[in-house]
């Protein structure tokens, strides 16, 4: 890979990042990035009240004070308005790719593996980015799994798959983010997690899974 695509190839994983940081602030969700990565891109917080059992902003406390309406945040929930608040935090691995070309003009060609390819539990996540550059505003493609998803579509008991980049799977995408390859009878990989469970699945980053 010469300089000019690998900084071709910096810039639309930055680009990827941020168009993903910017959905998960707007459904609530804090974000931040390490000043060193290796290996966790984002580590995402929120606030949640463990008697309503949902997450939840920190209650406002509003009252008179010298003949002013004073406002003071709390660590309480704004729900109850008692309870006090805990922080959920997920920790994202992020991947962007922009894939290749097909003869057909509504379908890219991506070369697909997970960084993190292995359960490290139920806090971590790999977000896999798919980017469409034809049109003049780039359409990006969200999927979002639990580590401990991989082996629900790869064969991560390979010799090479812990040890090497290069054990990676071809997704056929289209504009729209649907994954064409056909899930394996024989192997049980099932691709069409992709498009019926993995896809835009930003609420898997909210449920609250047993200890």
């Amino acid at each position: 890979m010469n300089e000019i695509e690998e900084k071709k190839k910096q810039v639309i994983g930055l680009y990827g990042e941020m168009r993903l940081s910017m959905e998960l602030h707007e459904l609530g969700w804090q974000v931040h990035r390490a000043y060193i990565d290796e290996g966790i891109d984002f580590t995402i917080t929120k606030y949640y009240c463990s008697k309503c059992k949902r997450y939840s902003n920190q209650y406002v406390r509003k009252s008179d004070y010298n003949g002013k309406v004073a406002k003071c945040v709390t660590n309480l929930c704004e729900h109850c308005q008692k309870t006090e608040l805990s922080v959920i935090s997920r920790y994202l691995q992020v991947k962007t790719s922009e894939g290749v070309k097909t003869e057909k003009d509504a379908v890219r060609k991506f070369s697909f593996h997970p960084k993190i390819r292995y359960d490290m539990g139920k806090d971590i996540f790999y977000v896999w980015i798919a980017i469409f550059n034809e049109t003049i505003e780039k359409r990006c493609h969200f999927y979002i799994f639990n580590t401990k998803d991989v082996s629900r579509f790869d064969n991560i008991e390979l010799p090479t798959y812990q040890i090497t980049d290069n054990q990676k799977t071809e997704l056929p995408i289209r504009n729209d983010g649907v994954v064409l390859k056909k899930s394996s009878a024989g192997t049980g990989y099932d691709y069409d997690l992709f498009n019926n469970k993995f896809y835009n699945d930003f609420e898997a980053l909210e449920i609250q899974l047993k200890e």
